[in-house]
């Protein structure tokens, strides 16, 4: 297409703010404007006087904007996960296709809903997993599909994001399992902040998880702070093929991990950590070849993606097939027998503005490498 990609956005603060700076302050309207917004107080974002100055039409929900006769061409969704699909699946039905951010949903029937409706459509989907897009794991991807290291064995992630009390309190539906009126949330550090290392494993790897028993499938559930939901999780699974997945993550740690992982092949070790300063393959006969880092790329390299795709008819880089296998396992995560614990009172430290849990850290890092789920 010629004219401008017509942009519908639901959700104009918080992370969809940056989606906005984005397209405002780097992408030429020639080449993509924004026709419309969708957000119940609009008047929180640092954009809406200039939405308003342009008469860019504004609406509390998605269905009036179409009702009205609005159209678009691309509708970018960063509104709280129980929104995520019924806005997505409003879009396509109006001829919309859909950039949706992590998760992409709060349950698997609500993805495969939404797959069905973008297949009936023809239109597509696109998750907002910003590494999925990146050069180095598009890349590494590649070579391990193509079966560059020998058969994956096993992989392992790790990320330690501290996080505080304005973080739980931020919204209605912080650390919830349920939303205030009743809607599956599943807000966790595994479903939120950290869900695009958890999604990464089965994305690289090319397969979802495979459950067969409590034997493929074991997890630990803990909190340090007084939410509905896990803070801290470690979890060992079993991927389609074969390949052992193991994946550690906290909100409530002393000190802050970047995100790591490790994948072991038959020939090859290919790692991402601090001492690697990127992806890093080493083969057994000693060679290496550096991927760079998932970052290195635009975090919104993903709209740039979405906006191309409309105007030249691509191919998804992140289509809901992909993105449903970290749904798969947050569910599986939260139907487990295995409770929730809290940690022991005497091990929280409360601070002014946080908490955490003393030992916490170094536990979560010997788990991660030892390749042990249990702390």
């Amino acid at each position: 297409m010629s004219s401008p990609v017509r942009i519908l956005a639901s959700a104009i603060s918080g992370y969809g703010y940056y989606y906005l700076k984005t397209l405002f302050e780097e992408i030429p309207e020639s080449r993509a404007c924004l026709v419309g917004v969708i957000d119940p107080t609009p008047e929180k974002s640092d954009y809406y006087s200039k939405i308003l100055a342009r008469g860019i039409p504004v609406y509390p929900e998605i269905e009036p904007f179409f009702l009205d006769g609005n159209r678009a061409d691309l509708t970018v969704i960063s509104s709280p996960i129980q929104c995520h699909v019924p806005q997505a699946i409003s879009a396509l039905k109006n001829g919309s296709n859909v950039l949706v951010d992590k998760p992409m949903s709060a349950t698997v029937a609500e993805a495969e809903e939404l797959i069905r409706i973008k297949n009936e459509t023809g239109l597509f989907v696109e998750v907002g997993y910003q590494w999925s897009f990146s050069e180095a794991i598009q890349n590494l991807k590649r070579d391990l599909e193509a079966g560059e290291f020998g058969r994956p064995v096993r992989m392992k992630t790790i990320c330690l994001w501290p996080r505080d009390y304005a973080y739980f309190s931020r919204n209605s539906w912080a650390g919830k399992i349920l939303s205030p009126d009743g809607k599956v949330v599943n807000d966790s550090p595994a479903n939120n902040a950290c869900a695009h290392f958890l999604h990464n494993m089965f994305f690289v790897l090319g397969g979802g998880p495979r459950f067969r028993g409590d034997d493929n499938f074991n997890c630990v559930k803990s909190r340090a702070y007084d939410i509905e939901n896990y803070d801290t999780v470690t979890l060992k699974t079993v991927a389609e093929n074969g390949v052992e997945l193991f994946f550690y993550a906290s909100h409530a740690t002393e000190h802050a991990r970047n995100p790591e992982f490790v994948i072991e092949c038959e020939n090859a070790v290919i790692s991402l950590n601090e001492s690697t300063q990127g992806i890093s393959a080493t083969w057994s006969d000693g060679r290496i070849r550096n991927y760079g880092l998932p970052d290195d790329d635009h975090q919104f390299k993903k709209l740039y993606s979405a906006i191309q795709s409309v105007r030249e008819a691509g191919i998804p880089v992140c289509p809901p097939e992909a993105a449903i296998f970290q749904t798969i396992c947050i569910e599986k995560l939260q139907e487990s027998p295995v409770e929730i614990v809290n940690f022991p009172i005497d091990l929280v430290v409360m601070e002014p503005g946080r908490r955490w849990v003393k030992g916490l850290y170094e536990r979560m890092c010997h788990a991660y490498n030892k390749w042990d789920h249990k702390l």
